[in-house]
């Protein structure tokens, strides 16, 4: 199901799999008498013990990230040594908010070019982290919205298929179903029988105008045996 599905199917299938996991984890530290879920083994590990497992290694990044940057200013002199100048998740995150200052000064540039019209994040010149973030978002909000078309489309058809007035029209429910369609149809057709009669009550005969122009035909018809005499008539003359 997953990656036909749609978005929803995907999260769906990822949150049954995620709390499975969590329950078979569990069961194994309990049997195994581990107390923290990142010392179980790493084939049975489970979503609790990696989340853990990567909380202790970023801690231990950032740590010796730090260590390094201090070690860094202590031979420069003191001078201040950025995260983003040594390896690190905080040189990272760092990386990130410059990228999306530069982003959105370039956005802003956009905007005033675009005579004051708001430019969104993913149309701009650069679209930087939010741009992508946004872009991504679309994608996933327009397979989402033909994934639910899809959906809706087959539940109806489905309950077109199942009505017991389609089914089995002979049949009690058949019969039932068929009854309460007509009463519900009924008021409706009334009124619009009732509205084509007051538009018949309200037209108004055309004059002669129109009717002359309602029947170029029949006047062509009458025109033509007249030129056909005058024709002869003209030649004998001439003679």
């Amino acid at each position: 199901m997953e990656g036909e599905g749609g978005p929803l199917a995907d999260l769906e299938s990822q949150a049954v799999n995620f709390v499975d996991s969590i329950k078979n984890a569990e069961k194994e530290r309990w049997k195994s008498g581990k107390i923290r879920p990142k010392d179980v083994d790493e084939a049975k590990r489970g979503p609790l013990g990696e989340a853990e497992a990567r909380a202790v290694s970023v801690l231990k990044e950032i740590s010796a990230g730090e260590r390094m940057r201090m070690e860094q200013s202590r031979q420069r002199g003191g001078e201040v040594v950025r995260p983003i100048d040594v390896p690190g998740p905080l040189g990272e995150v760092e990386k990130t908010v410059m990228e999306v200052i530069t982003a959105e000064k370039l956005r802003a540039r956009d905007r005033e070019a675009n005579e004051g019209r708001v430019v969104r994040p993913m149309d701009a010149s650069m679209s930087g982290p939010l741009g992508e973030a946004e872009k991504s978002a679309m994608e996933a909000l327009a397979r989402l919205r033909d994934e639910e078309k899809e959906r809706l489309y087959n539940v109806r058809r489905a309950l077109e298929e199942r009505r017991p007035m389609e089914s089995d029209r002979a049949s009690a429910l058949g019969m039932t179903e068929a009854f309460a369609v007509g009463l519900l149809r009924g008021p409706a057709l009334l009124g619009k029988v009732a509205e084509r009669v007051n538009e018949l009550m309200q037209s108004e005969t055309l004059d002669q105008a129109d009717q002359t122009l309602l029947r170029p035909s029949e006047q062509s018809n009458e025109d033509e045996p007249g030129r056909n005499t005058a024709s002869p008539k003209k030649k004998s003359t001439e003679n």
